[in-house]
Formats: structure tokens, C-alpha cells, sequence
């Protein structure tokens, strides 16, 4: 075959980038990770190793739009997803990631964890007053 009668064709691209779905939602990337956590898009393929590339399913850019769109309308990310529901049908929770609620920001549980440590050092304190009051005898 000669380049005259032969060129390969473009393949189309069946995924988007991270950085065209924020694009399209005009939004940083941490912000998209932060809808996904809310189950407001779908959850996107990773190829393993290094350099971790994310690819969203194309109907990610819709959805991206869509979310975007409500929150310029004031909405808070827990009253979109039914909203999303209502725009696409019931058929878009088949592809949107199920919601885990915002990512734990450290305030409750170090301070539990700070309360629980000293509570046992107190203990420890005790003990070892009272082994030492013993010893005194």
C-alpha cells in the first residue's frame, strides 16, 4: 500500500482527561475529587503504577457541566445528586460513583484520640503511685 491510498484514521478518544473535566466544569481538580466523594460523577478508570492517569467516561463532561451549573445556582453538593437524578432519570446512578460524604478533615477524631491518650496516662500514673505507696508500706 502506498501513503496515496492509505492514511490511518484518527481513533476517537472514548474517555476525558482530569484536566478536561475540570475544564469543562471550571473548577480545580481537587474540587472534582471532592464531587466524586459526593457521588456526583462517575468514577474514573486509573492505570496503575506510576504517573497515575484518571480516564471519566464522556458522559463525565455532561454531568461535570450540570454540576457546575447548579452550583452557580447556589445549591450545596448533598442537593445536587438528586437533581442530577431528576435531570438524566434514574438510569445516570448506574454510572455515578455511590457517596461517601466529604473527605474527614482531622478536627473530632485527633482531638478524641488526644483525650483517650491522656485518660491512659492518668491511668498508668495511678498505677504506678499506687505500686510505688505499696513498696513505701
Amino acid at each position: 500500500m502506498t501513503e496515496e491510498t492509505w492514511t490511518p484514521k484518527p481513533l476517537g478518544k472514548d474517555y476525558a482527561t482530569t484536566e478536561e473535566v475540570a475544564e469543562v466544569a471550571g473548577v480545580e481538580r481537587a474540587a472534582l475529587y471532592e464531587w466524586l466523594r459526593e457521588g456526583l460523577l462517575p468514577k474514573p478508570q486509573t492505570t496503575g503504577g506510576r504517573g497515575v492517569i484518571a480516564k471519566w467516561p464522556l458522559v463525565t463532561l455532561t454531568i461535570a457541566a450540570f454540576v457546575r451549573s447548579q452550583r452557580d445556582l447556589a445549591y450545596g453538593l448533598a442537593e445536587i445528586r438528586p437533581r442530577i437524578v431528576a435531570a438524566f432519570g434514574e438510569k445516570v446512578l448506574e454510572v455515578l460513583a455511590k457517596p461517601r460524604g466529604p473527605r474527614p478533615r482531622g478536627g473530632k477524631k485527633v482531638a478524641k484520640k488526644k483525650v483517650a491518650k491522656k485518660a491512659t496516662t492518668k491511668k498508668v500514673a495511678k498505677k504506678t503511685t499506687k505500686k510505688l505507696a505499696k513498696k513505701k508500706r
